[in-house]
């Protein structure tokens, strides 16, 4: 995804909006190191794909 793309999906999503605000928590006001906070974003996308694809089954995406 360019960044011009990325800027838009940001301007017009609010779950997206919360994961930047996530992030930059983690750094800003939990002392994680932004290399720390990455490797949760990886381990969050490890944790709980499953989940999300159910639920996204159940509202009807198709993977």
């Amino acid at each position: 995804m360019h960044a011009n793309e990325f800027k838009q999906k940001l301007y017009t999503s609010h779950g997206l909006q919360l994961i930047v605000a996530g992030l930059a928590r983690l750094v800003e006001s939990e002392g994680y190191s932004p290399q720390e906070a990455f490797k949760l974003v990886e381990a969050t996308k490890q944790n709980t794909f499953h989940s999300l694809a159910e639920i996204g089954r159940e509202v009807g995406w198709k993977e």
